[in-house]
């Protein structure tokens, strides 16, 4: 029994990951001094790009501080407002 549910679950499994990284960049944290974007593997150009648009309401410019794994798709990236 265990093993149908586990069948059954990975298409939807698969499904939601696919549809995760299909999303684009979106703002996990955001402040003054730093701002974290979540993202798919292929969408660094556009996590940049999203954490220079919020850096830049306050005059100031979006440098990387560090990126993250998380999962076959997903990615962290930290960047300072300077």
């Amino acid at each position: 029994m265990t093993r149908n549910i586990a069948r059954r679950l990975l298409p939807v499994v698969f499904f939601a990951a696919a549809i995760n990284a299909c999303s684009g960049p979106a703002v996990v944290e955001s402040s003054a001094a730093a701002v974290t974007v979540r993202y798919g593997i292929d969408q660094e150009e556009g996590a940049m790009q999203l954490a220079q648009q919020l850096c830049g309401i306050r005059q100031k410019t979006a440098r990387l501080r560090n990126s993250a794994n998380f999962g076959l798709t997903e990615r962290y990236s930290h960047f300072d407002c300077i």
